[in-house]
């Protein structure tokens, strides 16, 4: 009988980082600068970014 072992896949540092820093990119896009464009201006995702506008201090209007 042959033992089976596995192998661990770890991402390396610089993926996480990038993939990290992706996604804090998007999110502050979303968070300050997103109008509706993105989002096909649905009036849900709409209203939580522009109150996560007020609650970090983002001007909007």
């Amino acid at each position: 009988m042959t033992a089976i072992t596995a192998i661990p896949v770890t991402t390396p540092k610089w993926g996480r980082i990038a993939l990290s820093l992706f996604a804090f990119t998007a999110t502050l896009f979303l968070v300050a600068f997103e109008q509706g464009t993105i989002t096909g201006g649905l009036p849900v995702l709409h209203e939580a970014f522009h109150d996560a506008r007020h609650l970090l201090g983002f001007p909007c209007h």
